[in-house]
């Protein structure tokens, strides 16, 4: 689903216009970035937690030429999804796979 389409179907089932809901959708991303880049963890209900992670330096072999190198230090994103939210999943993935069997 791409951004337009998550703001087309907020939109029909809201019934707010197109443009508030860009606006909404626009300023729910830049408060969740600017919190992300401030090292504190989002937590959206029913959904998930973002939380920024630091990663240590490591060593890689390039598989080509098996020359080693080092990673550089870095902060990077993880998702940890809601257990409602991995129950759906769940719960729809054996529902699909069921169907697909008979």
């Amino acid at each position: 689903m791409t951004t337009k389409e998550l703001i087309g179907q907020i939109a029909a089932r809201t019934s707010l216009p197109r443009k508030e809901v860009e606006k909404l959708m626009q300023t729910a991303s830049e408060t969740i970035m600017k919190a992300l880049q401030d090292g504190k963890n989002v937590q959206l209900q029913n959904f998930g937690t973002l939380e920024v992670k630091d990663r240590q330096p490591r060593q890689v072999v390039n598989p080509k030429t098996g020359e080693k190198s080092q990673t550089e230090a870095k902060r990077i994103i993880s998702f940890r999804p809601n257990r409602n939210l991995k129950a759906e999943l769940k719960a729809n993935t054996t529902t699909s796979t069921d169907d697909n069997n008979g």
